[in-house]
């Protein structure tokens, strides 16, 4: 009777095993799933970051020709009174 318990033990172990390699297959592919997916985030604010630092740059220039053009508008504004 102890041998036939002892097989079944020894299946039960081996599927136990079976299900066990099959999870670990399932994460890997799943943990490369995410890779591809994190690899084309990160190029999209890449990609994102360069367009916000050219409108930043585009937004500084603006501001120092605002800047520079006050004084000449304020002066021309007194000069006509």
């Amino acid at each position: 009777m102890m041998r036939g318990m002892q097989w079944m033990n020894l299946q039960t172990h081996w599927e136990d095993d079976m299900e066990i390699n099959e999870a670990l297959i399932k994460l890997e592919a799943h943990e490369r799933e995410c890779l591809l997916r994190y690899e084309s985030i990160q190029r999209q604010l890449d990609e994102h970051n360069k367009r916000f630092d050219k409108l930043d740059a585009a937004l500084n220039r603006q501001l120092v020709i605002m800047i520079g053009i006050l004084p000449v508008v304020i002066g021309f504004v007194e000069y006509l009174r």
